[in-house]
């Protein structure tokens, strides 16, 4: 005798099974859209800007930090500015290596009380200064060299007060040029921070002013290394 086949199940799905359902459904599409919208953005990352300041905070490399300190030249009664300095490591690192005397200025409250805890930690406080001053309201016409890390923008805005240092001074950028201005080196290097490359640009003053240079385009320098 033969079983007859069962008939096919007829039950209704319950309240929560279908609500389990729907929410993985939901679940599903939200991945979906975030994913797609994710490849829509730039792979370049920028660092976000600190509120009503001029330039994100950056640590620069100590690889870095010692060959601009070494391209300053600098002497024992020498005078060095360090422009947006952060923690101060540019301007402390100058003074241990040559025993000049140096003043950082930061916008950045925060950046000042930190670099003047450095100062005291490394003590070089008889040597170095930490002020609290806009970058666009310094008299350079004091400084023997003037180190920095600074955007671009704020580079070519500086320009007429790194016109009046005297002339022979040294302007030393990590990174970025000062737009239609000859620099006298260029030299190239490896960040250990990333293994990218880089470049740190020394000028001496006055700076050679070039209109004929192409604006966005990294210069280039016949003595470069």
């Amino acid at each position: 005798m033969h079983a007859s086949p069962q008939e096919p199940s007829t039950r209704k799905l319950s309240p929560i099974v279908i609500a389990v359902g729907l929410v993985c459904l939901a679940a599903g599409a939200a991945g979906w859209f975030y994913l797609h919208q994710a490849s829509q953005l730039p792979t370049v990352w920028a660092p976000p800007e600190r509120q009503g300041l001029n330039a994100p905070f950056i640590t620069t490399s100590d690889v870095i930090v010692d060959k601009m300190v070494e391209l300053a030249e600098l002497k024992e009664d020498d005078m060095v500015y360090d422009l947006g300095c952060g923690d101060g490591r540019i301007v402390i690192t100058a003074a241990l290596k040559s025993g000049c005397k140096g003043v950082g200025f930061d916008i950045d409250p925060e950046r000042v009380a930190e670099a003047q805890e450095n100062v005291r930690l490394h003590e070089v406080e008889d040597r170095v200064e930490i002020v609290e001053q806009d970058v666009f309201t310094v008299d350079l016409s004091k400084a023997d060299a003037a180190l920095m890390y600074l955007l671009p923008w704020m580079l070519e805005k500086l320009i007429p007060q790194f016109q009046e240092m005297e002339d022979g001074c040294k302007v030393i950028s990590h990174q970025f040029w000062i737009e239609q201005v000859q620099p006298d080196a260029i030299i190239d290097l490896i960040d250990p921070k990333d293994n990218h490359p880089t470049s740190i640009y020394v000028y001496h003053t006055p700076l050679k002013i070039d209109r004929t240079m192409e604006r966005g385009k990294p210069p280039q320098a016949g003595n470069s290394q």
